[in-house]
């Protein structure tokens, strides 16, 4: 065993005080918390949540969710639908028809059901006395 490690140094003066690095870090941080929490705030407060956003809130892949709609587990929320109107040539008759188009909005998963349905189940649990 080495005599050496008995023999305590003194350890080298820090190039920074533990104040002088809070003082760089601090506005840094508080920024960084102040955006996620605005965007917890948002998520957990909207009537309604893109798709993306809901999988990635609640941990589940994308093929979960599109099963939990299908079964009705999730309800998604009506979005508002464009019609769009063009003429095309009809390749058979040469004729120009116009033909209409109904562009659905993305698909919104519907929050309001979703807390409503998770409220419903939490008031049935057995386990949590009301």
């Amino acid at each position: 065993m080495s005599h050496d490690i008995a023999n305590l140094q003194a350890a080298p003066a820090a190039p920074f005080s533990p104040a002088q690095i809070a003082n760089m870090l601090l506005p840094g941080l508080s920024g960084a918390i102040l955006e996620a929490v605005q965007c917890a705030v948002a998520m957990h407060t909207s009537p309604t949540m893109s798709k993306e956003d809901f999988i990635a809130v609640n941990g589940i892949s994308a093929s979960v969710l599109e099963k939990w709609i299908a079964n009705g587990v999730v309800l998604l929320a009506p979005t508002p639908t464009t019609t769009v109107k063009q003429n095309r040539k009809n390749r058979k008759t040469g004729e120009i028809e116009e033909v209409t188009m109904t562009k659905h909005g993305n698909a919104l998963i519907n929050l309001e059901a979703w807390r409503e349905k998770n409220h419903q189940v939490a008031i049935k649990c057995r386990y949590i006395r009301g």
